[in-house]
């Protein structure tokens, strides 16, 4: 069976009222981690990236975010800035995000274990935008709610909870030099596809095998 990821741009913090940027998801298999280890390439190129129309969520659901948390975006760098500027061929309310979502699970098929880095945030807004949207239990159908891990304690689990890199974990691949010239902190896609490979990693050094390059 297959795993499934999932990762929330947001403009703040508080999972309850954050409106959502963009969200990022994938689905892959625990086996290659062995077999055939995912190269960061690979794993960027399958993700699928679902951008929203945040003016939708602040007038119609009670999303709201204060100046800091939106100041903290301005400050980034303008790539990652893309998704907050509105565009109507790609923005999706509630409904059509909804649909989309599990139209692309019910393709995949069934799911054994998802994931996120945190399970007080992603699977909080994803719970909240399938109730704005009246798909909740349909979503559940597909995402049991006893099947969702958190990236992040796994990860300091194994670790002793004393994780390199700190709270953000650490880099996954053994070039450093090429991990920090191509990927981007704060961009949905690349943050699942660093946290399938950092989930990776741990998998492959308990079996004494060596890191994969970027």
């Amino acid at each position: 069976m297959k795993h499934f990821i999932i990762d929330f741009e947001t403009i703040g913090q508080h999972a309850a009222v954050v409106p959502a940027i963009d969200c990022s998801y994938t689905t892959f298999e625990w086996e290659r981690f062995i077999e055939q280890p995912y190269s960061f390439k690979e794993l960027v190129l399958g993700v699928t990236q679902d951008k929203f129309d945040i003016k939708d969520q602040m007038v119609n659901h009670g999303c709201k975010y204060n100046e800091r948390d939106l100041q903290w975006w301005l400050d980034q760098p303008p790539a990652l800035r893309t998704n907050m500027k509105p565009n109507p061929d790609l923005d999706l309310n509630p409904v059509q995000f909804m649909e989309k979502f599990i139209n692309y699970l019910r393709a995949e098929g069934p799911i054994s274990h998802w994931w996120s880095r945190s399970n007080t945030f992603d699977p909080v807004i994803l719970e909240r935008i399938a109730q704005n949207a009246d798909k909740s239990s349909l979503l559940n159908d597909y995402l049991k709610y006893w099947a969702v891990r958190d990236t992040r304690t796994y990860i300091d689990a194994k670790f002793d909870f004393n994780v390199p890199g700190g709270k953000n974990g650490f880099i996954p691949v053994s070039d450093i030099a090429k991990w920090e010239y191509n990927f981007k902190a704060h961009d949905s896609k690349h943050d699942v596809a660093a946290d399938i490979l950092r989930l990776q990693a741990i998998v492959r050094a308990e079996a004494d095998l060596e890191q994969i390059e970027i």
